[in-house]
C-alpha cells in the first residue's frame, strides 16, 4: 500500500491515490495485528474491485488543467528555522506563491547555502537551540554589506530591545509569530521589487567590482553590431580560480571573497583598458578582448597566471597563493546569443583543468568545437521499481546542458553502497526514498554524511505527504532538499536543476 500510495499520485492516478491513502491511514490506525488471509482479502476487496474496473473516457468528459510554474529562474528564498513544522509550512506556502525555497534547520548549512546559492531573500528565526539568528547575521554581515539580500527576522520576541538590535544589525524587516502568511508574501514581494529595481540600475558585481552578467548582454549586442559593420573579431576567455573551494573550506568565505576581489583588481591592473571583466558566477569570470586574435589573448593570459600566482593572501598568520586556469576562443561570427562562444571557451577551460590546471587552452575553430561535458552522477535509490523507471526515463533528458549525467538506479541502500563507485572525483546527486526495507533512507543519508568526501554528495529525500517527522529527520541529518510523495516530476526536475547549479 505504501508503494501504491506514493506511485499512484506521482503518475497522475489521483482518484486511486485518494482511495489508497484513506485505506493506508485506516491500516495504520489499527496498529500492529496478525492478519488472516480472509481478513486481508476483505480489507482490500473494495480497492481490488476498483482497480479491476475498466476505465471509461467519453468525448464529453471535462478536464481541468492547472498551470504550475516550475521555472528554475524563480526568486529564491533561503529559510532558517529550527521549528521544522513552521519551516515546512513556510516552504509549501512560498512555493505555492511562485518562489523557489531552500529550507534548513541548521545555521551552518544556511551560511553555506547563502554563499553558494545567492538567494533573493533570507528569512530566519531569532532563536535557536544552540545559537540565534543574530549570530548568523553577524557571520554574514560582511557579505551582506557588499550584496543586497533583503533579510527578514521572525520571532515570538516582541520586545523593543530585540527589534532595535535587529534593525541595527541590518535586518530589513521583522514579523512576529504566528505568521500572517498573506502579509509575509506582500512584504517579500515588495522587497523583491526593490531588489530587482536596484539591480537594474547597476551593471557592477557588488562583491568584486567586475561587471555582472546583465552587462554582458549589452556588451555582446554592441560587439556583434560592430562585427557586422566592420568585420572586427574579438577574443573571449573563461577563467576559473584553481581549487577555490579549498580556499573557502580552509580559510572561510570572507577570505575567499578577498581572493575574488584581489583577482579582479589584478586583472584590471594588467589587462588593456578596452578589455571587459565579467563575473559569470562564483569564481568563474568571462574576459572579452576586442580586436585581439586568440593567439595573442592566450599569450597574455598565460603571462598573467605567473603574475597572479605570486600574489600573497593572508588569513591570520597564514599566507597562501592562488592560481587560475582558462579557456579562450575567437569570436568571428555575429550570432543572436553569446552562449555558443562561452560554451566553446568553457570547454577549453575544462581541458585546461583536466590537464593539470594553471594553464590556458585555446581553440580557434569554435564553430566545430565539440563541447566536453562535465560528469555528474545521479543515483536513484528507491525500492519501488515504477518510481525508479519513471525517474530514470525522465532524467535521461539533460537537466543541465553543460553536464554529462551518469544515471544509476538501486532498489535498496545496501545495493547502493555495494555497487556504486563512491570515490569518483565527479560530484553525486542522490535521490533517496525514506521508506525502504532493511536499510531505510535515513540510514543511507547518515552513512553518506559520515564519509570523508561527504561534501561531494547532494541528497534529495523522497518523504511521505503526512510524515512531518520524516521531513524533520531528513533536514536534521543534512538532506539538501526534500520532495513529498506524490510529487510532480517537473517540480522535482526544477529542484534538481537548482541544486546542480550549486554543484557546478
Amino acid at each position: 500500500m505504501h508503494s501504491l500510495k506514493g506511485t499512484s499520485g506521482t503518475i497522475g492516478l489521483h482518484e486511486l491515490h485518494a482511495k489508497v491513502t484513506a485505506l493506508h491511514d485506516a491500516f495504520l490506525a489499527m496498529g500492529r495485528k496478525q492478519w488472516s488471509s480472509k481478513q486481508l482479502k476483505l480489507f482490500l476487496a473494495e480497492l481490488i474491485s476498483d482497480i479491476n474496473q475498466p476505465s471509461e473516457i467519453t468525448p464529453d468528459a471535462q478536464y481541468t488543467t492547472v498551470a504550475i510554474d516550475y521555472r528554475i529562474d524563480k526568486p529564491l528564498a533561503l529559510i532558517l528555522d529550527d521549528d521544522v513544522a513552521l519551516l515546512t509550512y513556510l516552504k509549501d506556502e512560498l512555493e505555492a506563491a511562485g518562489w523557489s525555497v531552500v529550507a534548513t534547520a541548521s545555521p551552518y548549512k544556511a551560511i553555506e547555502y547563502f554563499h553558494a546559492m545567492a538567494p533573493d531573500s533570507l528569512i530566519l528565526d531569532l532563536h535557536f537551540s544552540d545559537s540565534d539568528g543574530f549570530q548568523v547575521i553577524e557571520t554574514l554581515s560582511e557579505k551582506l554589506k557588499r550584496q543586497y539580500v533583503p533579510t527578514m527576522m521572525i520571532s515570538h520576541d516582541t520586545s523593543r530591545q530585540a527589534k532595535l538590535k535587529a534593525y541595527r544589525m541590518g535586518i530589513d524587516d521583522m514579523m512576529v509569530k504566528p505568521i500572517d502568511m498573506e502579509e509575509m508574501l506582500a512584504r517579500l514581494d515588495r522587497q523583491l521589487r526593490n531588489k530587482r529595481r536596484l539591480e537594474q540600475l547597476l551593471f557592477i558585481d557588488e562583491l568584486t567590482g567586475a561587471y555582472n552578467r546583465k552587462y554582458m548582454h549589452d556588451l555582446f549586442n554592441k560587439l556583434f553590431t560592430e562585427m557586422k559593420r566592420s568585420g572586427e573579431v574579438f577574443s573571449l576567455a573563461v577563467l576559473d580560480l584553481d581549487h577555490f573551494k579549498s580556499v573557502n573550506d580552509t580559510y572561510g568565505h570572507l577570505i575567499g571573497d578577498e581572493v575574488l576581489r584581489g583577482f579582479v583588481a589584478f586583472l584590471k591592473a594588467n589587462l588593456r583598458s578596452t578589455d571587459s571583466i565579467i563575473r559569470y558566477g562564483g569564481e568563474e569570470f568571462v574576459i572579452v578582448m576586442p580586436r585581439l586574435e586568440v593567439g595573442y589573448a592566450k599569450q597574455l593570459l598565460t603571462e598573467l597566471i605567473e603574475g597572479f600566482s605570486q600574489m600573497s593572501f593572508h588569513s591570520g598568520d597564514a599566507v597562501f597563493h592562488c592560481s587560475f586556469s582558462g579557456g579562450v576562443t575567437l569570436v568571428d561570427e555575429p550570432t543572436s546569443s553569446s552562449h555558443v562562444w562561452i560554451e566553446a571557451a568553457d570547454t577549453a577551460l575544462y581541458q585546461a583543468k583536466t590537464a593539470g590546471r594553471r594553464q590556458i587552452v585555446a581553440t580557434t575553430d569554435s564553430n566545430h568545437f565539440e563541447p566536453m561535458k562535465r560528469k555528474l552522477h545521479i543515483a536513484i535509490v528507491d525500492d519501488d521499481p515504477m518510481i525508479r523507471k519513471l525517474l530514470t526515463d525522465e532524467l535521461e533528458e539533460d537537466i543541465h546542458d553543460r553536464l554529462e549525467m551518469v544515471l544509476h538506479a538501486f532498489s535498496s541502500g545496501e545495493q547502493f553502497f555495494q555497487e556504486m563507485d563512491l570515490n569518483d572525483s565527479a560530484p553525486y546527486l542522490i535521490i533517496l526514498d525514506v521508506m525502504m526495507p532493511q536499510m531505510d533512507g535515513f540510514s543511507v543519508l547518515r552513512r553518506i554524511r559520515d564519509m570523508p568526501n561527504e561534501e561531494k554528495f547532494t541528497v534529495v529525500m523522497l518523504t511521505g505527504r503526512k510524515s512531518e517527522q520524516d521531513t524533520v529527520q531528513a533536514l536534521q541529518l543534512g538532506a539538501d532538499d526534500y520532495v513529498t510523495k506524490p510529487f510532480n516530476i517537473e517540480e522535482l526536475k526544477a529542484r534538481l536543476k537548482r541544486l546542480v547549479n550549486r554543484v557546478y
